[in-house]
């Protein structure tokens, strides 16, 4: 680690560190954009930013692919360019689905904490969307039931178990339920 970061870590420098949002991605494209001389419209910048990762290196790859195509075929830039060329790129982040994704959707879905959904407490506004979260971390990864569990506050395999039997069977006849996991499921996938 450099000097000047360890001297500013032992003063016990606070620094917030967080991936940017939407707004500041769109910014981020479009100043690049800029410097590449590319015309790029503020709808293009919210598609790309909203359908690529936080990471900046990730949405200046995009860029430059999109520069690319643009120069080699002599066309405009558009969203349905966009999507043919990142085609392979856009597809790999909607199949990345993790039990941390799961939750944190779920726990948002339902005006609950993540920590909530991960703890022991039994009261229904919180039993409920922790099952739903592990049924859809079983049927949306590959996670085996112990790692679910234990993404779960170290719960036993059986618990997941568990959980996943009573969100099958009560699915099948509950409407509202079968529309909530739609829902989140939607939410998840995009």
């Amino acid at each position: 680690m450099e000097e000047r970061l360890r001297s500013r870590i032992s003063w016990g420098l606070i620094a917030d560190i967080q991936p940017p949002d939407i707004e500041t991605k769109v910014a981020i494209l479009c100043k690049k954009a800029e410097t590449f001389n590319i015309s790029l419209s503020n709808e293009i910048g919210l598609f790309l930013a909203s359908n690529l990762g936080a990471n900046i290196r990730e949405l200046e790859g995009a860029l430059t692919r999109l520069r690319a195509y643009s120069s080699l075929t002599g066309s405009e830039i558009s969203i349905a360019m966009a999507k043919e060329t990142l085609k392979d790129i856009l597809s790999d982040r909607q199949k990345m689905i993790s039990i941390d994704n799961i939750q944190k959707t779920v726990a948002t879905f339902f005006n609950i904490s993540v920590s909530d959904l991960k703890s022991s407490k039994k009261l229904k506004i919180y039993a409920h969307p922790r099952q739903i979260s592990m049924y859809l971390s079983r049927t949306m990864t590959k996670s085996s039931y112990p790692e679910i569990g234990e993404k779960f506050g170290g719960k036993d395999h059986s618990t997941v178990i568990y959980a996943v039997r009573q969100i099958e069977k009560r699915g099948n006849e509950d409407r509202e339920l079968k529309n909530i996991i739609e829902t989140i499921k939607n939410q998840l996938q995009k």
